[in-house]
């Protein structure tokens, strides 16, 4: 029988010059959508804090990053922008 995902209400979060939760760790998480939805360059870690160039990119105006069963982490996810204020759209899917 296939997994079910179901999602979770999407989210923005602003992403500040310093490291910032943009979710919390989840048992549950079967997948997860984050887009770039600023001017500015947005770092993610999926493991601690978040720092301005290294871990995963996400340029400006549509980076994007996809999680699925494949690269699934169940970590918190941190971000960090080179610009205060960067909105991060984010859909998370749980089962």
């Amino acid at each position: 029988m296939p997994i079910q995902l179901l999602p979770i209400p999407p989210a923005a979060v602003s992403v500040g010059v310093a490291t910032t939760v943009v979710l919390a760790a989840n048992t549950a998480r079967r997948g997860l959508v984050l887009v770039n939805d600023s001017a500015a360059t947005i770092y993610i870690s999926l493991n601690g804090d978040a720092v301005i160039g290294s871990g995963i990119r996400l340029n400006a105006n549509g980076g994007a990053y996809e999680m699925t069963l494949d690269n699934l982490s169940t970590q918190a996810i941190n971000a960090i922008a080179t610009a205060a204020a960067s909105n991060l759209a984010v859909q998370e899917m749980g089962s």
